[in-house]
């Protein structure tokens, strides 16, 4: 250095111009000057390259520009007049005269290169530059002081032509700052007057340092309630279209040549399991090689989209690493400075300047690391979010069976999660072995050799943690599969939770629920014990390298420890504790991380539809053609055989056949819904679809029917009135604006049906295809729609229709039908021609041949009727108020204020109290045992080389090293008990809370379940429950060791230093208000997130649940627009969300720089009466101090926002319940009932409080045994009736009577499970074909194959591979509907109760296989009570009785003969419309 020195400068390279501490003048004009302007030279092509990227604002020349080019041109001048100073010898004549003033002009070029980039591209201020400015000032302080101590001391010799120009220099510096300081105002002032826009875009360069720009929003969250006008709009680059949209351009380039490859491989594979010959031959299995290529890496697309904020914030990353090594060179420093009492003051208080300044630049280094990392996991959740929305929308049938609703949920819910949880500390990955290397090198200054044993033991302890790393990896795999299965079931459990009312089966399946749950427990159980283990190792091996680098330090070397050598040493280690301390918990983040992105890259990778196997060529005349065409739902399964016709623009074609003929399946296939093996299928012209059970969103009435359209009065009305809807809108509470529940949960079967008849003929489609909707629909309702929408006279008569029914009384007017059998065509053809021929298809028709004749007219009061009620339209739409009934969804809760303390007493009472209270003792000794080991040590090192305790007992270095040992021995157990008595305490919590929530849910009402979405229910049992069992425990056990540790902290630096009392009071006053007002706005702003992702679930169960009916109107993008800004919503509120961290720990970890900077300033002051040993103690504590401090408001707050998840399951704890299922005191008696009277009594109910009477004053006696037919328009009260039977609706007043017992006084299970129902909509849940038929396990394999025969399934469950153990997918869709209805029909006869209630029971099924099943109940139920609720009047005809309601009373109850033979009835106009009465030739058609 000093012949550097003697070359450069010709002066020492150490030798200070003045009397003081002081940097030399070859120092000070070398390296200080230098640095700032070599960092500026290796970042300004990496700067330049970010910002290039498109901003919202563009900036131009303005007076700020021209000011800074004008002292950007001073400062080059003063470089330049040094120079022609040190040529003419005015100053000294060195070369660093020359070159200092050249590197500097330079820089300055690059600085006005910068400049003009960042005004081309928008920047309004530079983060750079900024540095590169403050950082020039800071370095050329010393030399400013320098100048001043010459100028002090020197009465000659002062050059002041170098003084002057420093000054000048140094001024122009402080003036450069200021004015990068100043953001660019020059720009759009449109764009900046946005209300919405992110205030980043307009805040200062300080406001962007620290967060500034966010105290507004967290000042209004301590003021009031956050709501959405408080927060912003996300950036344009920040929304989910733009972020999804690259990602799949990304991905898309190597998933599909990998789908394709895959596809071909397949194919190989099938022609060469066809052709048995070609099986050993080896050119077939070379092929079979070539193409079993590697999955495409979704993680690379993700890196090459995202990795420039992501490689930013790893350099932030790298600086702050380095930065970290300060604080102990500092420490050794200082305790030196304390010991020697004759270096000058200045040392220590430059000393404790220099840790005070790097801790800030360590901490904005950090900070904002974290900003730019949390951006790019919000960034990747969302691309990943809306890549799986976009894929759900083109999955195949064969993929959709495969990745059930609950999967899906959990993919978008939890699996893209972890993506955000791992990006903020992936980085560690790296940084931690970073310093630990330097944090090693730093210890053999102080240790040598010794410091190799602690390294020797850390590596010791790697083969143990990736042992159990591994095993945590495997049973997180494990864990989330049981966790799939779980939702997957609650799914279907809250879907069909009307049925499992009906038949009294909660119980069952919450034992089946408890079941999954168990296993899954089990598994976090013995994953929380390998954890607590990684912990202990952790724990315990930063503490045992310790131990052995300095038994090895003193035993083996002969030295003793000294303040400075053990203080620092322990630093050093603590250093690297949080490292090894994070690695547990990234490793396990990376895991889990690694485990979602297979789970979603094997979902990407799934079938999808293939577009291509439907043509839409334009041939005249035709609509669909179909060639040769074998269709399957799945690959390995052929469904459809060699199917070929015809279709021209304009036919009503027919599809008609047996239960599991293939009817609904050929419509999917001309809608492109099913594998084509081979063949040719050509659509020609835009389709609309209505499937067999019908598909409703979440939304009004109108919004259901124009579906996404423009909104035309007129047509609008017609198809109303089209679709029999006009006399609904009476019904209904709000017209057409009335808000329809989830899965029109709030609506009749036909009334759904009907709407979504109606949306098809608004969707002005070329090609109709109708999946027997009809079925759902009353006779004379049903009529009036086909003649009205579907017929020959209808609204869609000039369009092509393709009609599978069961009715088959409309076939007459059809101009062709297609009939099926197992799969193929039998016949095809006209009516009159397929009649003629005596085909199959005659024979098929059977009894219902001679009804072809039947008059088309309705009576005249029917007419009118009809007529009248089209005129209603008017009036019954736009209402503007809000009426009662309007709203059926109820808006989620969002809890305000401070977490109550019911609900942190609910939490640890969940958790048990006692165990919550052991755990806190637990962690007092832990730190107790902790601060002893600090004491042990500042002890022992202050007296160890000391005359005076030479032979002491208690100095014996062996004695000393044992003690200490022994310390931290207990103090490791005491962590290890106590993470062990934590685990038990997640366990139980974990169970109780949601065995609570589910036992609670299933108890509740059915008005609850039309009132809250299902997306919203299942957040609960997923997201709120992840929370109880990951982030609540983690939030908490850091809570309780960092405020632990702020305590013990306060309490060793105040026993060293007492003076540290008097500034710790601001401090703390300054830190309570930080807290309080971060942790009010943290709280709403988690709410709001948390509330603002149930919609998005809600909208993406719902879409899969319609995908079909979607993309059959081709409204996939709409979709996809829906979930994107539902997705953009709850960034709203996310962004603000991580940047209030960002904006704490600032502040908070500020707070904490100064308890170092006063603990070291009290040090150097009170230095005469400290010891080296305190000195260490004091400072060693205090350099910790900032991050206990960040991390205890954090997890306070983080700890108060996730409760919200724990109050969220306790508001679901107590959601309005039924009556009890079982009243212990009030038991029918077990036989009951033995005859099956039912007596209603003034018998009245309504759905809701708030709404009208659904029935009214209900009189009958229903005689046992006796037939009961009830018909009626839709909105009657048909259903209302049996579900006030069921006490589903409970009576506002009025009696119902079972063989004389008041139903209202027994239990509900003693009612539901003694009377059978055979349910309109056939639910089946996943599962095998036995647990749908019995859950309970009541019969025997025996019954259930009889009640299967009688319900005329045995054939086809006999062909099934696996029989009663076939497994149904879920909600049975492997089924047709009608196969779904047989099954119910097979619960029934399995249960065979005394009273029998069949809810449209046989609407899907055709005529013959009705006849059949209405036979078997003739014979299988003829000494029960049944009450047959029936759109098909012929299957009630043999009824006892026909009761008939209108406007929720009885307005005929008579035999049918009466009924019929006085034509002023509305029974018998019923049957003139179904053509069972014909007027004119006074006949009756039984």
């Amino acid at each position: 250095m000093e012949t550097f020195s003697n070359a450069l400068c010709r002066s020492s390279f150490w030798e200070s111009e003045t009397e003081h501490p002081d940097f030399s003048y070859c120092v000070q004009n070398t390296f200080f000057r230098w640095i700032p302007c070599v960092a500026l030279w290796l970042l300004t092509p990496t700067w330049l390259h970010m910002v290039k990227r498109k901003r919202k604002t563009n900036t131009s020349f303005s007076k700020l520009t021209v000011a800074k080019f004008i002292f950007l041109f001073f400062l080059i001048i003063i470089e330049a007049i040094k120079i022609i100073l040190s040529l003419v010898k005015k100053i000294d004549n060195n070369p660093v005269n020359f070159i200092t003033p050249a590197v500097m002009i330079i820089s300055y070029l690059v600085v006005v290169i910068i400049i003009l980039t960042e005004l081309k591209y928008g920047l309004r201020s530079s983060m750079l530059l900024f540095t590169f400015w403050i950082f020039q000032i800071l370095l050329s302080s010393f030399e400013f002081r320098t100048k001043v101590y010459i100028l002090l001391e020197r009465d000659n010799d002062i050059n002041y032509w170098d003084i002057v120009l420093f000054y000048d220099y140094y001024c122009f510096l402080l003036i450069m700052l200021f004015l990068t300081l100043i953001s660019e105002n020059n720009i759009n002032k449109e764009i900046l007057q946005d209300t919405k826009l992110y205030p980043e875009h307009m805040a200062s360069l300080l406001s962007r340092l620290t967060f500034w720009w966010l105290n507004p929003l967290i000042f209004n969250g301590y003021t009031k309630e956050l709501t959405k006008d408080d927060t912003w709009t996300i950036d344009s680059h920040e929304n989910s279209n733009y972020l999804t949209n690259r990602l799949e351009s990304e991905w898309n380039k190597i998933a599909k040549e990998f789908m394709q490859k895959r596809s071909l491989e397949n194919q190989n594979f099938n022609l060469t399991n066809s052709n048995k010959s070609l099986i050993n031959e080896s050119s077939d299995k070379d092929t079979t090689i070539k193409f079993k290529t590697k999955e495409p890496s979704l993680l690379w697309c993700l890196i090459k989209i995202f990795y420039g904020k992501f490689l930013a914030g790893t350099f932030l990353k790298l600086i702050q690493d380095i930065l970290t090594m300060v604080g102990p060179l500092i420490l050794n420093l200082l305790i030196k400075f304390t010991e020697n009492k004759e270096i000058d003051a200045q040392i220590g208080f430059f000393y404790t300047g220099l840790l005070f300044f790097s801790s800030v630049i360590q901490t904005l280094m950090l900070q904002h690391y974290f900003h730019r990392m949390f951006i790019v996991g919000a960034r990747v959740r969302t691309s990943l979010m809306g890549l799986i929305y976009r894929k759900s929308l083109r999955l195949s049938a064969q993929s959709r069976k495969k990745a059930t609703v609950g999967e899906m949920t959990n993919l978008m819910q939890v699996n893209t999660q972890s993506f955000v949880d791992l990006t903020a500390y992936i980085n560690i990955l790296w940084s931690g072995p970073l310093q630990i290397i330097l944090s090693i090198y730093l210890l053999w200054q102080y240790l040598g050799p010794a410091c190799l044993a602690g390294v020797a033991t850390m590596i010791l302890f790697l083969p143990l943690n990736a042992i159990l790393s591994n095993k945590t990896k495997v049973l997180q795999t494990k864990k989330l599969k049981e966790q799939d299965s779980r939702i997957k079931l609650t799914n279907e459990i809250l879907s069909g939770i009307k049925i499992l009312k009906l038949y009294g089966w909660e119980l069952s399946f919450k034992n089946l629920l408890e079941k999954i749950r168990e296993r899954e427990l089990s598994i976090f159980y013995t994953t929380g014990i390998y954890s607590v283990f990684i912990k202990f190792s952790f724990e315990i091996s930063s503490f045992i390298v310790a131990i052995a680098s300095f038994f090895v330090y003193i035993v083996f070397m002969g030295k003793n420890l000294d303040a400075s050598t053990a203080f620092v040493s322990l630093t050093l280690f603590n250093t690297m504790r949080f490292p090894l301390s994070m690695f547990p918990q990234v490793i396990t983040m990376l895991i889990q991380a690694n485990v979602s992105m297979t789970r979603i890259r094997s979902f990407l990778l799934r079938e999808e539809i293939d577009l291509d196997q439907v043509t839409h060529d334009e041939i005249n005349g035709e609509a669909v053609s179909v060639t040769n065409a074998d269709l399957g739902w799945s690959e390995a399964e052929m469904t459809l055989h060699n199917l070929s016709f015809g279709i021209k623009k304009g036919e009503l074609i027919a599809v008609v056949g047996s239960v599991g003929s293939g009817k609904s399946s050929l419509l999917s296939g001309i809608l492109g819904e099913m594998h084509k093996f081979r063949g040719f299928i050509n659509v020609n012209g835009s389709t609309a679809y209505v499937p067999q059970q019908a598909w409703i969103q979440n939304t009004t009435l109108r919004n259901n029917i124009l579906f996404g359209r423009k909104y035309d009065e007129k047509l609008y009305d017609k198809i109303l009135s089209s679709c029999a809807l006009v006399t609904d809108l009476d019904i209904l509470p709000a017209g057409d604006q009335t808000e329809i529940g989830e899965k029109g949960i709030n609506l009749s079967g036909g009334q759904k049906q009907r709407i979504s008849i109606a949306r098809s003929v608004y969707a002005k489609a070329s090609i109709y295809t109708f999946d027997d909707p009809l079925s759902a629909v009353d006779a004379h309702v049903g009529k009036h729609i086909f003649d009205s929408v579907i017929g020959p006279n209808g609204l869609l008569k000039h369009k092509t229709r393709i009609f599978a029914t069961n009715s088959l009384a409309f076939l007459p007017e059809c101009d062709r039908i297609i009939m099926l059998e197992k799969g193929s065509i039998k016949e095809i053809g006209s009516y009159d021609q397929l009649i003629k021929n005596n085909s199959a298809f005659k024979e098929f028709l059977g009894e219902f041949m001679r009804n072809q004749q039947a008059k088309k007219q309705t009576t005249e009061s029917e007419e009118n009727i009809e007529l009248k009620n089209n005129k209603k339209i008017e009036g019954k739409k736009n209402l503007d108020k809000e009426k009662v009934g309007e709203k059926i969804i109820v808006k989620e809760k969002v809890e305000t204020g401070q977490v109550k303390a019911s609900v942190l007493f609910e939490y640890f009472k969940s958790c048990t109290l006692w165990l919550s209270i052991i755990f806190i003792i637990f962690n007092v000794l832990y730190n107790v045992f902790q601060s002893g080991l600090s004491l042990w040590l500042s002890d022992w090192s202050d007296k160890a080389n000391l005359t005076e305790y030479e032979n002491s007992t208690w100095n014996d270095k062996n004695v000393r090293l044992g003690v200490y040992a022994s310390i931290g021995v207990a103090q490791s157990l005491m962590m290890l008990i106590a993470e062990f008595i934590f685990l038990k305490m997640v366990m139980r919590s974990s169970r109780f809370l949601h065995s609570s929530m589910l036992f609670s849910i299933l108890r509740s009402n059915m008005q609850f379940f039309e009132s809250t979405p299902i997306g919203r229910i299942i957040n609960r049992f997923s997201k709120d429950v992840e929370a109880v069992e990951n982030m609540i425990p983690m939030s908490y056990r850091i809570l309780v060791r960092c405020l632990f540790q702020v305590i013990v902290t306060v309490i060793m630096i105040s026993i060293t230093t007492p003076w540290f009392l008097v500034p710790l009071v601001p401090i703390s006053i300054v830190y309570y208000f930080v807290q309080r007002y971060y942790v009010a706005a943290m709280r709403q702003l988690r709410r709001l997130n948390s509330v603002s992702k149930s919609p998005i679930f809600s909208h993406f169960g719902e879409t899969l649940t319609g995908v079909s009916t979607i993309r059959a109107y081709n409204s996939q993008g709409r979709f996809v627009k829906q979930m994107e800004d539902k997705i953009d919503e709850n960034l709203c509120y996310f962004y603000p969300d991580t940047v209030s961290n960002r904006w704490l720990a600032i502040r908070l970890e500020f707070i904490g720089t100064l308890v170092t900077f006063f603990a070291c300033l009290f040090a150097v002051i009170a230095r005469n009466n400290l010891t080296g040993g305190a000195a260490g103690l004091s400072i060693s504590f205090s350099l910790n101090v900032a991050q206990f401090l960040n991390w205890l408001v954090r997890m306070s707050a983080d700890f108060e926002s996730n409760i919200t998840s724990v109050e969220r399951i306790k508001e679901y704890c107590e959601t309005p319940h039924e009556e009890s299922w079982v009243l212990d005191n009030s038991r029918p008696p077990v036989e009951w009932p033995t005859e099956g009277r039912v007596t209603f009594n003034q018998y009245s109910v309504k759905y809701r409080e708030e709404l009208d009477f659904v029935l009214k004053d209900i009189n009958c006696d229903i005689e046992p045994g006796e037939k009961i037919g009830i018909v009626g328009r839709t909105g009657a009260g048909k259903s209302s009736l049996t579900l006030g039977l069921f006490r589903i609706l409970e009576s506002s007043y009025g009696q119902i009577y079972i063989d004389k017992i008041n139903i209202k006084n027994i239990g509900l299970h003693d009612l539901r499970k003694r009377l059978t129902i055979i349910p309109q909509d056939p639910v089946l849940f996943s599962g095998t074909l036995r647990i749908n038929l019995d859950p309970f396990e009541e019969y025997s394999d025996a019954q259930v194959w009889s009640a299967l025969e009688n319900a005329h399934l045995k054939e086809f469950v006999k062909g099934l591979d696996k029989q009663l153990e076939f497994e149904c997918s879920e909600g049975g869709e492997n089924l047709s509907v009608g196969q779904r209805q047989l099954v119910c029909l097979a619960r029934a006869l399995l249960r065979k109760t005394k009273i029998l209630i069949l809810d449209e029971a046989t609407a899907s099924i055709d005529h013959n296989t009705d006849d059949l099943i209405q036979a078997t109940i003739r014979n299988q139920f003829k000494d029960c009570t049944v009450l047959t609720i029936a759109h098909r009047l012929n299957t009630i005809m043999d009824s006892n009785r026909i009761m008939v309601l209108d406007k929720g009373k009885i307005v005929e109850f008579d035999s049918p003969q009466n009924l019929l033979s006085n034509k002023k009835t509305i029974f018998y106009s019923m049957a003139v419309s179904a053509g069972l009465a014909n007027p004119e030739l006074e006949e009756i058609r039984f």
